[in-house]
């Protein structure tokens, strides 16, 4: 099988490449079954369209696997159209597929079938039965035009999973900003997330959460630094949520001494100050919080279940524990006008200090609870999205929020210290060329009228 990532929709396009983590951890399900694999990143190998297809034409696999998320749906069902003069079998799975059903089909007809939901227990089965010529009914987690779909419930721990198989990536070829140190890797130690946020997709991994044992975390962090890596951004929704298990796995770490720094994602109702302080001691250097807004309505809006003050505490104690930190933040909410926006780029600013900042607008994403009640009433991004068109979901002109956004990202990021961390971030990580590239993007684009 190939499991393929496309390329960049154009030369345009900015930013850094990370890991396709999704496809490593099918690639190694799929070794571990004795099954052949192979993993094409495109993207990251910085391929145009005319290279991704002369190396399809030269692989011509008997089944082509990728995945996407809705915003970049588009480059994935190009890359369907090209694959299907070459692969004798297309299958998409991911966030997209899962929200969407069957619908992704109608959306894209080249596409042969789709698998909704965790794909590792599901590929297996799905393989078998196209190499039986699709006879009976697809197996659970597999959808196939005219026939019905069965969900596919995960039945191993998921400790039982496979790990990625990340020899198959080009690993020289990734970068990220915040990494303090070059050799860079991403990993997951649980998944799914029980919070209730209106605008998070949770199609593929559930409200359930499922996390890994603190030994079998360390394991792989140990294999991790074996193989070169000094930085792991850990991709769980919520690294921080079981308190017990972050510090076993923080005084593992510790005791092991392992020579890697790492940045989880964590919410502001998750952390205090002895809990980040033994993170820091344990190698974490940055922590991301789903800040969202400084406006009390719409954090109602968002179902965040947290308050401002909760907020303001703590980025108080990352910052008092020696942690970077990152908020994200969405702007021009249902709701909000230009006051509200400017409140909350002024909150991240100046009230919680944060270190980092990524701006966005709303979107109502298929699979959302956001998406049954809004609809989308404007197109407002920046470099940062990866959709072609953001369908934002907003109450303000489409123009004067892309002012608003505008604004907001140079209020914060062009002012002297911002702009020493990021130049000492892109040194450490040796990310300054994706650095460049992404910091003359967003100066255009800030800049323009």
């Amino acid at each position: 099988m190939l499991l393929v990532r496309p390329p960049r929709r154009d030369a345009r396009d900015a930013g850094l490449s990370v890991p396709p983590l999704g496809l490593a951890y099918l690639a190694g399900e799929l070794r571990r079954q004795g099954r052949p694999v192979e993993i094409l990143d495109a993207y990251a190998l910085g391929w145009g369209w005319e290279r991704f297809e002369q190396e399809l034409d030269r692989r011509r696999p008997e089944v082509l696997g990728l995945g996407t998320m809705t915003p970049v749906a588009d480059t994935a069902y190009r890359a369907v159209v090209v694959a299907r003069r070459y692969a004798q079998t297309v299958v998409l799975g991911g966030p997209h597929a899962t929200a969407l059903g069957h619908q992704v089909l109608e959306d894209c007809p080249e596409l042969d079938h789709a698998v909704a939901g965790e794909a590792e227990e599901t590929i297996g089965p799905y393989l078998d039965w196209v190499a039986g010529g699709c006879a009976g009914p697809p197996p659970a987690g597999v959808l196939a035009r005219g026939q019905p779909f069965v969900a596919h419930q995960p039945g191993r721990p998921i400790e039982a999973i496979a790990r990625p198989a990340r020899d198959l990536l080009p690993t020289g070829c990734y970068r990220y900003l915040m990494a303090t140190r070059p050799g860079f890797a991403t990993m997951l130690t649980s998944r799914g997330c029980p919070f209730r946020c209106s605008f998070c997709d949770k199609s593929v991994s559930g409200s359930t959460w499922r996390a890994r044992c603190a030994e079998d975390v360390v394991d792989e962090m140990q294999q991790l630094v074996d193989d070169g890596v000094r930085f792991v951004n850990l991709y769980d929704d919520n690294f921080t949520l079981h308190r017990k298990r972050v510090v076993a796995i923080c005084e593992a770490l510790i005791e092991r001494r392992l020579p890697l720094e790492w940045k989880c994602e964590g919410r502001v109702d998750g952390v205090d100050l002895e809990l980040l302080q033994l993170m820091r001691r344990a190698g974490c250097r940055v922590v991301a919080y789903g800040v969202e807004s400084g406006n009390a309505a719409t954090l109602e809006l968002l179902r965040k279940d947290v308050s401002l003050e909760r907020a303001r505490r703590a980025f108080a104690d990352t910052r008092a524990a020696g942690l970077r930190s990152l908020a994200y933040v969405i702007l021009g909410a249902p709701g909000e006008g230009a006051d509200e926006v400017r409140q909350s780029v002024a909150f991240v600013r100046d009230e919680l200090g944060a270190d980092y900042v990524q701006f966005s607008s709303l979107v109502a994403l298929p699979g959302t609870p956001l998406f049954e009640q809004h609809g989308a009433t404007a197109d407002v991004r920046n470099p940062l999205d990866g959709d072609l068109a953001r369908a934002t979901v907003t109450d303000l002109p489409a123009e004067e929020l892309d002012a608003l956004m505008k604004l907001a990202w140079r209020s914060f990021y062009l002012r002297p210290q911002a702009l020493r961390r990021l130049a000492g971030d892109a040194l450490a990580s040796g990310s300054w060329r994706e650095a460049a590239r992404l910091g003359t993007a967003m100066a255009r684009w800030t800049l323009s009228a």
